[in-house]
């Protein structure tokens, strides 16, 4: 199984980003706040160092992040996911965004030969603390499967 990289642990990352850890699946973690990733490196989660190194080591790569702007920023700086995505890896945007912002970058993602899902979230921080979360997938089929 790939490693599934999650970015951006706040009230709704750090319960997605848990159920992975939980269920046993290899999970790399970034946060701005250092210390929102003790919770999940202590059951087994690998520490990121920057979004770059997350996305070289990830065949899945998630976004969890609160606007646009700290989407963009946390994407295309230097050093930044598009920075380090591989060749026929999958990002998952599942951040406050907006639908403009996802076509652009989704854009950026192929133009690399990856592949971009539009993932919003719906059921709120005490449903996504169970795994009980609702995502709608927004990509092509195989992406999905």
């Amino acid at each position: 199984m790939s490693v599934v990289g999650f970015i951006g642990l706040g009230n709704g990352g750090s319960k997605l980003a848990g159920t992975l850890v939980r269920s046993g699946a290899p999970t790399m973690v970034l946060d701005q706040d250092l210390t929102a990733m003790a919770p999940l490196v202590a059951p087994g989660a690998i520490a990121a160092q920057s979004p770059a190194d997350l996305a070289r080591n990830c065949g899945v790569v998630i976004t969890c992040l609160p606007s646009p702007a700290i989407v963009s920023e946390v994407m295309e700086s230097t050093g930044g996911v598009l920075a380090g995505l591989a060749p026929d890896s999958i990002w998952v945007e599942m951040s406050t965004n907006d639908a403009q912002e996802v076509v652009r970058l989704g854009a950026q993602v192929a133009e690399l030969g990856t592949h971009a899902a539009d993932a919003p979230v719906s059921g709120g921080c005490h449903r996504a603390a169970t795994g009980n979360i609702l995502i709608f997938a927004g990509c092509e089929r195989a992406i999905f499967e």
